[in-house]
């Protein structure tokens, strides 16, 4: 059986046709009065179901046109509508020629059934044409119709003053929300001032976790190679092959090693002091310091880092708080790396010069940053990592020493393998200026 449906909404035309299809009907679509008019033309379908308001030709006007036309006038046709469901409605689509008048919604299976009776009776009256109680010239029809139209305007005119009506309520609900807004925004204000006072106490704790895991990996080799000596000086000993000479060897490398770890936790100690004035100091030495802080985690996971630069330069400001934000930059490309796990993992860190400006360059091959976080990456609290890895304020107190603290300007954009972040600081000529170690 070939159906044509003629609805104006895509999703009623939608579970309409899954609906005739299921039971193995052919569907012919149309959207509207005039569209559907066309498609009874082309296809000559078994039977037509319409909704009754659509724009350009309703139901009631599609129906009309359709009784009027002798090749068309004798196929079934059934309403199918939400709008137009009293009885004077169903009077007048009956007496314009319809079959049948079935209001939204009803079920699939119910539908269908409607529709197979429907055909079963009209094939039983041999395909004879229905013909309209109203005589098409008459103006009866029109009076009707009109009517209908007018009293179909007016629910829709109740509805709109109605919605008006609660957008009006809900318009001084707002003002009254919005009586007590200033008291709010304060209070919020103080709260960000309180937020702020803490940063930096949590930037310390930051800073303090990144000590300890890179001492332990300072500490890792030398630690083992303590290890060994000792059980070694135990194992000569419990064989009785322990020579003087042995064991002034095994001590001396043993306090070789403690020396040097007695060292590292000199050189965290004095590089996480903040410096209490500004000072003349070498880009390169600092950025030599930084690295030898964090190469042993990093060779540990497999990331080779690299310093590339022919010329020193020199800047005025904090050589600690400098070191901690490149420190905390160079963390960020080690967890990114870890997360995109790329082939050869890589961290260069390039210092240069560009007019007045002294240029520091860390790029990595992490994979670079969302373009959603990108106007984000330096705003208090912002972190894409999980809350027991990070804070969100690394990056942001990295802003505030650069740009606030030493007059610089800090950047990150991406490249075509990972992030790429640049430190901008104001260049010191070298004249009989002293730099400080």
């Amino acid at each position: 059986m070939n159906v044509l449906i003629v609805e104006d909404s895509y999703s009623a035309r939608q579970l309409l046709r899954i609906t005739f299809q299921h039971y193995g009907c052919t569907v012919i679509e149309a959207q509207d009065g005039e569209d559907g008019f066309a498609q009874a033309a082309r296809h000559t379908p078994d039977i037509i179901i319409s909704d009754a308001l659509m724009p350009r030709m309703d139901g009631f006007q599609l129906l009309r046109a359709l009784k009027a036309d002798p090749e068309l006038k004798s196929i079934p046709f059934i309403f199918y509508s939400s709008t137009y469901t009293g009885d004077k409605e169903s009077e007048l689509a009956l007496s314009l020629g319809a079959e049948a008048f079935v209001p939204k919604p009803t079920e699939p299976d119910e539908l269908w059934e409607k529709t197979s009776a429907i055909m079963k009776e009209w094939e039983a009256r041999q395909r004879r044409p229905a013909h309209p109680a109203i005589d098409e010239s008459d103006e009866q029809y029109l009076r009707e119709y009109s009517r209908i139209v007018a009293s179909k305007l007016e629910e829709k005119v109740q509805e709109l003053e109605d919605a008006l009506s609660l957008r009006i309520q809900a318009e001084e609900q707002l003002r009254r929300l919005n009586a007590g807004l200033e008291e709010r925004v304060a209070l919020e204000v103080e709260k960000n001032r309180e937020k702020d006072r803490i940063m930096a106490h949590q930037g310390r704790l930051v800073a303090m976790g990144e000590m300890l895991s890179n001492i332990s990996h300072q500490w890792r080799q030398p630690l083992n190679n303590v290890s060994l000596i000792v059980q070694n000086l135990l194992m000569e000993c419990e064989e009785g092959t322990l020579s003087s000479d042995s064991c002034r060897s095994y001590v001396s490398e043993c306090l070789k090693a403690l020396t040097y770890m007695s060292r590292t936790i000199d050189s965290f100690r004095v590089f996480y002091h903040p410096d209490q004035e500004r000072r003349l100091f070498a880009l390169h030495s600092a950025v030599a310091d930084t690295i030898s802080l964090v190469r042993e985690e990093l060779e540990y996971n497999g990331i080779n880092i690299e310093t590339v630069g022919d010329k020193d330069s020199f800047v005025n400001g904090y050589k600690n708080e400098f070191s901690q934000v490149l420190l905390n930059i160079v963390v960020n490309a080690k967890e990114a790396i870890l997360r995109q796990q790329p082939a050869v993992p890589h961290i260069e860190i390039v210092c240069s010069q560009k007019e007045e400006k002294a240029l520091i360059t860390v790029s990595d091959n992490g994979g670079g940053i969302a373009p959603e976080h990108t106007d984000k990456i330096f705003d208090p609290y912002f972190t894409t990592k999980f809350k027991s890895q990070g804070t969100g304020v690394g990056l942001y107190m990295a802003k505030m020493i650069i740009e606030r603290h030493m007059g610089g300007r800090i950047s990150v954009t991406n490249s075509a393998v990972g992030a790429e972040v640049v430190i901008e600081l104001p260049l010191v000529r070298q004249t009989d200026n002293e730099v400080q170690p």
